[in-house]
């Protein structure tokens, strides 16, 4: 049998004089009856704090955390809570505010998982595609990766098992197919972003760029430079006269003498630079991933090792954060100094480069020039100067073009392969879905009859995924061959918690399910008849309801009137409950009770007040006006007081009450 709560101790909501906790006992299948001010929310929201740290219809929301915000249902700044299940563990949730701050919630139990029926109410409440992918998880545990990819297109099966590889790590082949789809539309999406900003960078290119310059248009641009620095150097050496075999040979030596002096000094910079190299520290490489799955645990305020679950604690995590990143800091900063050091020595090296070259140029200049005499292609300086200047403009011109066309070739092989991926991704996704529609089709008619076994006999539930060839996800009941899906209140709440128990089926027994079914408005009948069909259930239901079932109660259920449970709240343990009652000075008639419409006894700004205070409107528009001016005058708390159907009222007193829960342990 799977473990339940047989038991929960809280002071949420608590309708004791000073707000000490209650205590009550549940049975593995419990209905709790009782109007609509019998407490019967605060039991249920109790049982999920312990749970899963978290309760539902709290202001109107689900799954509420916030401590300010449930620090409000508990008197004196302190909400403690626990629940003891049937195998002896003690869940536990504790807030408390200490002045203006409020601390932050410690909780201790096996989490929101227990409470199946929340992820089904969430997937039923999200698109279609959502529902079918949630119920294939939970309907599919029979199902291989073998026959997923049976269903895949032949050229797409290599990229899935490529994928699934990775995705699917600790995952069961169901959950890897959803990923796998909700990864390639991910792909898809920034495959297509990637092809649109090459496709502006393109358009912005093909726009300003000339006609591309010919190979052979680019070569005779070189020679015309070269011709004309060559020009240049006859015209400037023949109006200097020329040189001198011996000029010339002096000049050589000197140039080599200053080549092999910077070959030198590069050679020493590159000593260097292979030093400097070696004093780079060592960083592991799962050092980073080290830090930030600390970094997240203590963004989230985890007190679990994300690592190894162990119960470290908040604190260690933090200390283990700081440390990490000391460390890291040091290793960046010497990282940085000796990246540093390397960047100038591999400028210098570059500088040196360009000096060995700078050098070869003027060689091989020197090389070129001639020996005293005169050349019929010398011209006046100024105009070797001009023709030469003339010819480089042209042959940067026609760089810069031949780069842009570069450019544009580039955008356009990356828009050509960033679409081909966006196609491939969407094929993948569009095959994926496709596959989770069979699958689910395959599954549904068993996973149906998983339900079905918790519904009434009479109800016949049904899904139903296609609709004139269109993909869909609908379900409901069958009535004159029909799916109705449409639902009251009732039959919703009862389906899904059924799924819910078809759901918890696939869980470890070892693992507590507790289904808390939404508190609608049961007709006695339905209400009987929805409680025989959960009674197969094998974990633990509670539910709650104004109504009692008709008949005989169900097999293996245990009613409990919260009208009485909290009247013994209230009372002594010795003794039955005292109820003292406030006469009005003035009696009242009974035409004058019914005043709803009229609403004579309570002024507008008294009903504000007792608003305010938290009375109920009903209760309200009973009172007479003696009732209110007492009420208000001695503030009167609403949790202390009944009104009777003359308007008068009377208070209940306490009588021996529990403490608050203690804290979990750390």
């Amino acid at each position: 049998m799977r473990p339940y709560v047989e038991s929960v101790y809280s002071n949420l909501k608590s309708p004791l004089p000073g707000g000490e906790a209650w205590k009550i006992d549940l049975s593995q299948r419990t209905l709790f009856v009782g109007s609509n001010t019998s407490h019967k929310s605060g039991v249920i929201q109790s049982i999920e704090l312990a749970l899963a740290g978290s309760a539902d219809d709290i202001f109107g929301r689900s799954a509420v955390s916030d401590a300010a915000l449930l620090l409000t249902l508990a008197p004196n700044d302190e909400l403690g809570v626990s629940a003891t299940l049937s195998d002896q563990q003690v869940a536990s949730f504790n807030a408390k505010r200490e002045g203006s701050k409020v601390k932050r919630p410690t909780h201790d139990g096996p989490g929101a998982a227990t409470l199946v029926h929340r992820a089904v109410a969430a997937a039923l409440s999200g698109s279609p595609a959502s529902a079918r992918k949630a119920f294939l998880a939970w309907s599919g545990n029979n199902i291989d990766q073998d026959s997923i990819v049976a269903y895949l297109p032949e050229n797409l099966r290599g990229k899935y098992k490529d994928i699934a590889e990775h995705k699917g790590r600790g995952k069961s082949s169901v959950e890897t197919l959803i990923d796998v789809a909700a990864y390639a539309g991910q792909r898809q999406r920034e495959a297509s972003k990637e092809a649109k900003g090459a496709e502006i960078i393109l358009e912005s290119l093909g726009d300003k760029v000339e006609a591309r310059p010919s190979d052979e248009d680019m070569t005779k641009m070189r020679f015309a430079v070269a011709e004309a620095r060559e020009i240049l150097d006859l015209s400037v050496n023949q109006a200097k006269g020329g040189l001198s075999e011996a000029e010339k040979s002096q000049q050589m030596s000197a140039l080599n003498e200053k080549r092999d002096a910077w070959l030198d000094c590069k050679s020493e910079a590159e000593f260097s630079l292979r030093d400097l190299k070696s004093q780079l520290p060592h960083k592991g490489e799962n050092v980073d991933n080290a830090i930030a799955i600390v970094d997240i645990a203590v963004k989230h305020e985890l007190s679990v090792c994300p690592v190894c679950s162990s119960r470290v604690g908040l604190k260690h995590l933090k200390n283990c954060q700081g440390f990490y990143q000391a460390q890291n800091r040091q290793w960046e900063e010497t990282s940085r100094q000796v990246l540093e050091s390397i960047k100038l020595a591999e400028e210098r090296i570059v500088g040196f480069d360009r000096n060995v070259v700078a050098v070869d140029v003027e060689i091989e200049e020197l090389k070129n020039k001639p020996i005293t005499n005169s050349d019929s292609r010398a011209l006046p300086i100024t105009d070797a100067q001009a023709r030469l200047q003339v010819a480089m403009d042209a042959l940067t011109k026609m760089d810069v073009s031949c780069s842009q066309w570069d450019n544009i070739a580039s955008a356009r092989n990356k828009v050509v392969s960033m679409q081909a991926d966006a196609a491939t991704y969407k094929e993948l996704k569009s095959a994926c879905e496709v596959a989770i529609g069979k699958l689910l089709g395959e599954q549904a008619k068993s996973f149906a009859s998983r339900v079905q076994k918790y519904l009434p006999k009479q109800w016949d539930f049904n899904i139903e995924l296609v609709d004139g060839g269109r993909e869909v996800f609908r379900m409901g009941l069958m009535r004159d061959g029909k799916l109705h899906a449409a639902l009251s209140g009732a039959e919703w709440t009862s389906v899904v918690t059924a799924i819910a128990m078809a759901v918890t089926d696939s869980l470890p027994k070892d693992y507590p399910a507790v289904l808390i079914p939404e508190d609608r408005a049961w007709d006695g009948k339905t209400l009987a008849s929805v409680m025989r069909g959960f009674s197969s259930f094998d974990g633990q239901v509670v539910m709650a309801s104004t109504t009692r079932p008709t008949g005989k109660t169900p097999k293996g259920w245990t009613i409990i009137d919260m009208d009485e449970v909290s009247a013994s709240w209230l009372g002594s343990t010795d003794e039955k409950v005292v109820e003292e009652v406030v006469e009005q000075t003035k009696p009242v008639s009974k035409t004058s009770i019914n005043h709803a419409s009229g609403g004579f006894r309570v002024t507008n700004r008294s009903a504000l007040i007792l608003e305010e205070m938290g009375f109920d409107k009903d209760d309200i528009q009973l009172m007479s006006r003696d009732t209110v001016s007492q009420i208000i005058k001695s503030s009167i708390s609403p949790d202390n007081v009944r009104v009777k159907e003359d308007g008068s009222f009377y208070t209940v007193k306490s009588g021996n009450v529990l403490t608050l829960p203690p804290s979990p342990k750390a």
